[in-house]
C-alpha cells in the first residue's frame, strides 16, 4: 500500500492523468528534462492507483476504465516523451481560413508561452480523437462538410445515439440469455459459464457478439459526445464522424482495422521507423515495423488493463490476439498482390469472399481472448431495459 493515495485521488485518476499530460505539454520542449522529471513520476503514481481501486461494479466497466488509464500513458509518450505536437506542429484546422505566416514566410509555429500551451493541451485532450486537427490519422471518413447545418447534425446524431442504445440493449440482453452471461444482480443465481467446450464455429460467433457489444457501446458514446461538442460550439460537425468508418469496405482484415487506427498506437512506430532507424518511407521494413508496433501497443493496453485489475501478469490473450492481426494483415497483403499478379481484379465476388475471410480471421483469433473475458465476467452486465424480452425473467 506504499503508493496508495487517499480515495479522492483514485476517484479523480482519469482527470488527473489528463492534467498531467497537459502540464507536460505546457512546460514545453525547451525544458524537456524538467517536464519528464515532473510528469513521469506523477504518471507512474497515478497509474499505480488502479492497483488499489476498490470496485463493486461489473468487470466490463472496470476493464474499459483501465484501458482508458493506459491510453493516457501512451498519450504521455506521444505528447511528452516523443514531443510529437511540437515536432509536427499540431494545430486545429480552421475551415475556410488561410494559414497564417510568420515574418520569415514559415508557417505559424506552435504556442510558446506556458498558458498558451496549456490551453493548446486542453483543446487536444478534449478533442474528438484528433479529428479536425493537422495530425488526425489517415482513413477517417468525413461524413459531412464543414458548413453542414449544426441543428441537422444534432438531430441526426441524436437519432444515432437512440439507435445504438437500442442495439446495445438488444445484444447485451442476448448475452444474458445464453449460459455465458448474466445480470449483475442475479449472478449468484445464474452465474456466467465458460464457452470453452462449445464447438469452434459457435465460439467464433460468440467472439463476434462481443465485438458487436464493443462496437455499439463505443459508437453510442462517440455519437453522444459529438452531439454535445457541436451543440456547445466546441466542434464543427465535420469533426465528429462515426467511430468505425464504413462497414461496407471491411472486406479485408487490414480494412477492418485501418478505420480503428488511433494516434497513440501509431506514433511510436512512426518515430522508430522514421527517426531512429531512418527506414525509407513506404519500404517493407518501415511499413510492417509500424504495423507490428501499432498492434503491439494496442495489445499492451488491453492486456495491461487485465494486469491492473488482477494485480498479476496473468495473460488474458489480448497481446497474442493483436499481434496475430498484424501477422494476418502481412500475409493478406502479399496474397492480394499475388492475386493481382495472376490477373484477378476486385469484384463483388471477391469482396464477398473477403467479408467471409475477414469475419472468420478476426473471430477465430479472437475467440480465446473473448472466452477469457467471459470467464472474468465480461458478459455480466448491470440490468438493462431488455426491450426485446430476450433475457431470462429471474427476480433478484
Amino acid at each position: 500500500m506504499a503508493l496508495a493515495l487517499p480515495t479522492p485521488f483514485i476517484h479523480l485518476q482519469i482527470p488527473l492523468l489528463y492534467l498531467n499530460n497537459i502540464l507536460g505539454l505546457a512546460i514545453g520542449t525547451r525544458h524537456h528534462v524538467l517536464r519528464l522529471g515532473v510528469t513521469f513520476p506523477v504518471l507512474v503514481l497515478l497509474v499505480s492507483q488502479s492497483l488499489y481501486r476498490e470496485w463493486s461494479g461489473t468487470y466490463g466497466i472496470r476493464y474499459g476504465l483501465e484501458c482508458f488509464v493506459l491510453c493516457m500513458v501512451w498519450t504521455h509518450v506521444d505528447w511528452v516523451v516523443l514531443g510529437s505536437p511540437d515536432k509536427e506542429g499540431w494545430k486545429k484546422i480552421r475551415y475556410g481560413v488561410q494559414e497564417k505566416k510568420t515574418g520569415d514566410g514559415e508557417k505559424e509555429v506552435v504556442p510558446q508561452s506556458f498558458w498558451a500551451r496549456a490551453w493548446w493541451g486542453a483543446r487536444l485532450a478534449t478533442g474528438n480523437r484528433h479529428v479536425g486537427w493537422t495530425q488526425q490519422v489517415k482513413n477517417v471518413r468525413m461524413e459531412v462538410d464543414a458548413d453542414y447545418p449544426r441543428w441537422r447534425f444534432i438531430v441526426r446524431k441524436s437519432l444515432r445515439v437512440a439507435l445504438f442504445y437500442f442495439l446495445s440493449d438488444m445484444v447485451v440482453s442476448y448475452t444474458v440469455s445464453t449460459p455465458h452471461g448474466s445480470w449483475s444482480d442475479i449472478e449468484h443465481i445464474k452465474p456466467a459459464l465458460s464457452y470453452a467446450d462449445r464447438p469452434f464455429l459457435e465460439r467464433i460467433w460468440f467472439a463476434w457478439v462481443h465485438i458487436v457489444i464493443t462496437y455499439t457501446e463505443l459508437e453510442k458514446a462517440n455519437a453522444a459526445f459529438g452531439v454535445v461538442c457541436v451543440a456547445i460550439g466546441f466542434a464543427n460537425p465535420r469533426d465528429c464522424p462515426s467511430m468505425f468508418g464504413d462497414l461496407k469496405v471491411m472486406y479485408t482484415v487490414r480494412k477492418a482495422w485501418s478505420y480503428q487506427c488511433r494516434r497513440i498506437c501509431s506514433a511510436p512506430g512512426v518515430f522508430l521507423a522514421r527517426d531512429v532507424l531512418r527506414l525509407r518511407k513506404g519500404s517493407f521494413a518501415s511499413k510492417y515495423l509500424q504495423l507490428f508496433i501499432g498492434f503491439g501497443i494496442s495489445g499492451l493496453i488491453h492486456g495491461g488493463a487485465h494486469v491492473l485489475i488482477y494485480r498479476s501478469l496473468l495473460d488474458d490473450g489480448s497481446l497474442a490476439f493483436f499481434l496475430q492481426q498484424a501477422v494476418i494483415i502481412m500475409i493478406e497483403d502479399h496474397a492480394i498482390e499475388f492475386g493481382k499478379a495472376l490477373g484477378f481484379r476486385e469484384s463483388s465476388f471477391w469482396r464477398a469472399v473477403g467479408f467471409v475471410w475477414a469475419a472468420f480471421a478476426v473471430g477465430a483469433t479472437g475467440e480465446r481472448w473473448v472466452g477469457i473475458t467471459v470467464i472474468n465476467g465480461g458478459w455480466v452486465h448491470d440490468r438493462r431495459s431488455d426491450w426485446m424480452g430476450m433475457a431470462p425473467k429471474i427476480a433478484t
